[in-house]
């Protein structure tokens, strides 16, 4: 039988931040598959490391299969010994004959014997002409023939693999500096290894993520970028221009996480209290340029009630409205709590409790690059071998849990 999780449900999490069952797998050992076993969970216990299960699957390729599908419940797992240690470790050399102290005789080691270079022979003399002895012999010079190497057949071109993209200064979902580059960059490694662990890629982090849309995807310099908010594309009269050409221009994978988007306030500002978007208006609202405005313009605040900014990045916009220039930030929560516990200034500033909106985020391929959208399709069903097996709910609750300690 194949191992699964149970269906979704609220509060599975806390399941697996308290450890579930206990795992007695080791390093250099085999291994049984039980219940509720996953490659992620094996690899966590065996190495301390969860993001080390394609060690254990490459020397198990034949036992879990090519595609990396579900381990069976009874399969013998070989878990090879830990590759961070063999890489540190200096190997001794083995038992041998002892060394011989004698001096060792330069002539009478082998040599190395030279061929000597192909010479071709001399032009015979023509038909007409005598030979006089006593005529001195003529100097024949070696013409050498050039020795032509054999053609050789150029090497195939390297398959190119997939290239993705994602950005820094978005925690807990990615940054270059978290564990895993982030949340949502472990999910989507997780799903292009249960999509097929044969699929290569390269991983690139470019923090000025309006260029993603703008230039990186559309140029096709990358096939895909994350994590994205999926603006409402079903209802195209309520969205902005931008969101409008985000919903024509690029092909959304499933749903890999769900937010809270939210509004964040000074502590002592009376909008913290408040429970109308009403409220809001007039106000100067800083949301960052790679968040779609369609939580805004859905909420009725819009240009023509309010004085938007767009920076770059998160920090940007707490950074000013500490300095008074702005009045609310609206973002995700959890990036929102993230920024003010690096800001040192937890406290200092409060989410609204009264207004926020689920948001959904995404893989987002352009239309014009068949392999990324191809690739979108291959996500979605690895995203959703990762519900059955408990890894999404795993790499979740290990990133919420770190980030809640650091907090």
């Amino acid at each position: 039988m194949k191992t699964s999780a149970k269906s979704l449900c609220v509060g599975c999490t806390a399941v697996f931040l308290t450890g579930g069952a206990a795992w007695a797998q080791e390093a250099c050992k085999t291994y049984t598959v039980v219940a509720g076993d996953n490659l992620r969970f094996i690899a966590r216990s065996a190495y301390g490391d969860s993001d080390m299960y394609r060690v254990i699957y490459g020397a198990n390729v034949e036992a879990i299969g090519q595609k990396a599908d579900l381990i069976e419940v009874g399969t013998t797992l070989n878990i090879p010994c830990d590759p961070r240690d063999e890489a540190a470790a200096v190997v001794a050399p083995a038992p041998s004959e002892p060394l011989q102290a004698g001096v060792i005789d330069p002539a009478a080691e082998p040599s190395l014997v030279v061929p000597e270079l192909p010479v071709a022979p001399a032009e015979p003399a023509a038909a007409a002409a005598v030979a006089d002895p006593t005529a001195a012999e003529p100097t024949v010079e070696p013409v050498i023939e050039p020795v032509s190497a054999a053609p050789v057949a150029a090497a195939p071109a390297a398959p190119v693999g997939l290239r993705m993209v994602t950005g820094n200064g978005y925690a807990p979902f990615a940054d270059e500096m978290l564990p895993g580059g982030g949340m949502f960059t472990q999910l989507v490694e997780m799903a292009v290894f249960r999509a097929d662990p044969a699929i290569t890629y390269t991983l690139s982090f470019v923090s000025d993520w309006q260029a993603h849309i703008d230039a990186l995807l559309p140029s096709g310099a990358y096939d895909i970028s994350f994590p994205w908010i999926r603006p409402e594309c079903e209802a195209p009269d309520s969205l902005s221009p931008s969101d409008l050409a985000r919903c024509d221009a690029f092909e959304f994978s499933a749903p890999f996480y769900e937010i809270v988007d939210g509004f964040f306030v000074p502590s002592d500002s009376p909008l913290l209290s408040a429970t109308s978007y009403s409220a809001f208006e007039g106000k100067r609202i800083c949301r960052p340029e790679s968040f779609t405005t369609g939580v805004l313009e859905a909420a009725g605040l819009t240009a023509a009630n309010t004085q938007l900014s767009r920076p770059t990045a998160a920090i940007d916009c707490f950074e000013a409205m500490a300095a008074g220039t702005v009045d609310l930030v609206s973002i995700d929560a959890e990036v929102g709590d993230s920024v003010i516990a690096q800001l040192g200034m937890v406290g200092d500033f409060a989410q609204n409790p009264h207004l926020m909106a689920l948001q959904s985020l995404h893989v987002i391929a352009h239309k014009s690059n068949p392999r990324g959208v191809e690739m979108i399709k291959l996500l979605d069903a690895g995203v959703i071998e990762m519900y059955e097996s408990g890894e999404w709910y795993e790499i979740v609750s290990t990133a919420l849990s770190r980030d809640m300690l650091q907090k």
